[in-house]
């Protein structure tokens, strides 16, 4: 039988005409079954099919749940073993790559077999008490990460060894790596000038006396995301620092406050938004205030301009604003927040936001 994660999905496409998943993208793979890896699940309301290389099936039989084990060869032979089932259903599909697809249309039609992720995000966008758990454990260790930040920013360090540090203590604490696609290091560390650069590739730039110094940290435990940021100062900050860092953290404290079920996204973003752009900073917070977290980075919803839907129980989002000075310095302070039906701070990321001067 189906988990209810399943039966949800399956449910909200019946009416469509259409009574099967067949499942690529390892996120919604690991939702449905629990395993992570090389594999294709085949999801009806009598039954789960894990399709996955022999090298896997080990893996796969010890960490899937509700599933038939199925073994092929890997890569095209993978893809050949779900062929035959694609005349037995009529599939909704999370598929995106292009070999893929153009190997399974001559066996089908756009009547039984469409290619939609829509189902899964919308299933996946509610969380359940395992996820919140999973996400709360992530979010401790991030606070852990923070201490050890307070203790080894010096003048002296580089980015790239205050990296390796955070990335060693986080796998001893069974955190990993969310292995985001657009980026080349596991976490944002920027400080100085490289800090005026939301997405900052973390270099060998040493650490300087009067620094803001910018701390991205995305951890991954047990398959769940928590998100968070945190900027410091080294040894001092000027009167502009202290200025744009108080007015982020005074936007960032009105985007919780506003995190609550029935509000619409865009008002959220609107919220943080005004606050810098009343002091004039309106040019300066150049990215959305904040995205879904789960088992991807960013995933729906988006706390962005305009943006009308309206957060629900259960959902985890962050909060993240941020005013960045060319080639100067750049603040942001993040949160990964549950969405409750009050105005209550859920901010799972404990660590202060009082600017430290280390």
């Amino acid at each position: 039988m189906p988990n209810d994660r399943t039966k949800r999905i399956l449910d909200s496409i019946v009416g469509s005409g259409f009574n099967a998943l067949m499942v690529f993208k390892p996120e919604n793979i690991f939702y449905l079954t629990g395993f992570w890896g090389e594999s294709v699940a085949i999801c009806t309301h009598d039954e789960t099919k894990l399709f996955v290389p022999k090298l896997e099936s080990s893996r796969a039989s010890n960490e899937s749940k509700y599933s038939e084990i199925i073994t092929t060869e890997r890569g095209v032979g993978l893809i050949k073993s779900i062929i035959p089932y694609l005349t037995k259903q009529r599939f909704y599909s999370d598929c995106s790559d292009y070999e893929t697809i153009q190997t399974i249309l001559p066996h089908t039609d756009n009547s039984k077999f469409v290619l939609n992720e829509g189902p899964f995000r919308n299933s996946r966008i509610i969380k359940d008490e395992y996820e919140i758990e999973k996400i709360k454990e992530a979010s401790h260790i991030i606070d852990k990460l923070y201490e050890i930040c307070k203790e080894e920013i010096k003048a002296g360090l580089t980015e790239k060894q205050l990296q390796s540090k955070l990335l060693f203590e986080a796998m001893n604490l069974e955190a990993t790596s969310t292995c985001y696609p657009y980026t080349l290091n596991p976490f944002i560390i920027a400080g100085g000038p490289n800090s005026a650069l939301p997405h900052f590739e973390t270099s060998n730039r040493e650490f300087a006396n009067g620094d803001l110094v910018v701390i991205d940290l995305t951890l991954r435990y047990k398959g769940y995301i928590s998100d968070a940021t945190r900027t410091f100062a080294l040894n001092k900050a000027n009167p502009i620092m202290s200025q744009v860092y108080d007015l982020v953290r005074k936007s960032q404290q009105q985007g919780l406050e506003n995190i609550k079920e029935g509000i619409e996204c865009g008002k959220v973003d609107e919220a943080c938004r005004k606050i810098i752009s009343d002091e004039g900073y309106g040019d300066n917070f150049i990215h959305s205030t904040g995205h879904g977290v789960g088992l991807e980075v960013h995933e729906q919803p988006w706390i962005r301009q305009n943006e009308p839907k309206k957060l629900s129980r259960g959902m985890v989002v962050t909060v993240e604003p941020g005013v960045y000075i060319n080639s100067k310095f750049g603040v942001r302070i993040e949160d990964t927040v549950i969405v409750n039906d009050s105005a209550k701070d859920l901010a799972l990321t404990k660590f202060t936001k009082e600017l430290l001067i280390l």
